[in-house]
């Protein structure tokens, strides 16, 4: 079974969407992690998955939370509306694949202070004709990672900010579950060839 660790500190709309998948594209969400209280909580109580809740009182002890909290066995580890910094330390050590879903086209309206209703305000202050969401691998840098999937939208001037997000929020439930297929097509090719290589 390909094992999934979602780090959420939102509301949980992505996490509900990705633990709906399960059974049809053939992964198990083995755990959450949050890292304040969060809607996020109550769809994993709902679902019966295990989850914890870490301290955010400095970077180190959280950096160390993280690593113990994270189960041997994970094969995939999701950020769904982390809104805390991952340390250098963190991503070096965790040696698990992780990934983030961003609501723009990276590399534009990436990087700090661009979450939420924030990247659709800049969006549609500079006129942009389409915006979207971006899967991407994380590291160091924020928002910098190696992008796995994208899809556009015409921007529609006649909605707010808030209901911008609202319609990338639907492109990204569709996107996160089609990068979560490439992961793992990727994984189980990776392990096919080296059988044939045994």
């Amino acid at each position: 079974m390909f094992n999934i660790v979602v780090l959420s500190s939102s509301g949980g709309g992505n996490f509900e969407i990705a633990v709906k998948n399960q059974n049809t594209i053939g992964y198990t969400i083995s755990k959450l992690i949050v890292d304040r209280e969060c809607g996020a909580i109550k769809k994993a109580e709902e679902n019966n998955i295990e989850y914890i809740m870490i301290g955010r009182k400095n970077q180190d002890y959280m950096t160390q939370q993280l690593l113990e909290s994270i189960p041997p066995n994970t094969d995939l580890t999701i950020l769904l509306g982390w809104l805390s910094f991952l340390s250098a330390e963190f991503i070096e050590k965790c040696n698990i694949n992780i990934i983030n879903i961003h609501p723009s086209l990276l590399p534009k309206y990436g990087g700090k202070g661009m979450y939420g209703v924030h990247v659709h305000e800049a969006v549609m202050k500079n006129k942009e004709t389409y915006t979207g969401c971006t899967v991407h691998y994380v590291t160091s840098q924020i928002d910098g990672g190696e992008i796995i999937l994208q899809k556009k939208i015409r921007v529609d001037y006649s909605k707010t900010p808030w209901e911008l997000g609202g319609e990338v929020f639907k492109l990204e439930n569709k996107v996160l579950i089609e990068a979560i297929e490439i992961i793992m097509k990727d994984r189980y090719k990776e392990n096919d060839d080296i059988r044939e290589n045994e």
